[in-house]
């Protein structure tokens, strides 16, 4: 039986597979994909904050498949066809796995630079922000207080 904070390595296998799958490698551009080691690290360390949700999820979902272990060995056609299943039943692991995905991708500093952003959270520096209409906050400012004071 697996330990509750860790996924087996067929479960790995199989969620690099369809993070491969959502996002791959981009030669191109040279940027990787989702199934990069250090990306799909990243996505496996914020997996185990969901791990029993994320396991009933995928077992329930490739349970039609024949389970996780004969998914994982699946050829690639034959994953595709999964992945196609997931796209279209839109099961609750996809939009999981959706949310693992991009979180660890787009933290990624070789991805940041392919987008020309800088790898640093937005303060101290800040961003630029143009200067919009104040007036559309009016409606807001006139309803009042929205929190109870202690």
């Amino acid at each position: 039986m697996p330990e509750q904070d860790s996924l087996t390595t067929q479960e790995q296998i199989v969620l690099r597979r369809f993070a491969g799958a959502m996002i791959g490698a981009c030669d191109d551009l040279q940027i990787p994909g989702a199934d990069d080691e250090v990306i799909f690290g990243r996505m496996l360390d914020e997996a185990r904050r969901m791990i029993t949700r994320l396991r009933r999820g995928m077992s329930g979902f490739l349970e039609q498949f024949g389970g996780v272990a004969r998914v994982a060995v699946l050829d690639d056609s034959e994953f595709d066809s999964v992945v196609e299943v997931a796209r279209q039943a839109n099961h609750p692991f996809l939009g999981a796995m959706i949310a693992l995905v991009a979180e660890a991708y787009y933290t990624d500093p070789r991805i940041l630079f392919s987008l020309k952003k800088e790898d640093r959270p937005p303060f101290p520096k800040g961003n630029t922000l143009e200067q919009g209409d104040w007036s559309l906050l009016d409606p807001v400012m006139a309803r009042g207080p929205v929190y109870r004071d202690c």
